[in-house]
């Protein structure tokens, strides 16, 4: 069984999740979710935002 591959946005967003917690080499951790540097930074904005939104207090 082969798995589908997750988009580029949402690897990269793993990537800033992980490089947030530095536990690993970054260089590895691009490499493991296979993104870029150019990838981190086209889509940290939108990491933010829906990370803000999850810290966020329930209303």
């Amino acid at each position: 069984m082969t798995l589908p591959v997750l988009p580029r946005k949402h690897r990269a967003w793993i990537a800033l999740y992980a490089l947030e917690g530095c536990e690993q080499d970054r260089a590895e951790i691009l490499r493991i979710n296979d993104v870029t540097e150019a990838d981190l930074a086209e889509f940290e904005e939108s990491w933010l935002r829906l990370r803000c939104r999850s810290l966020a207090p329930n209303r």
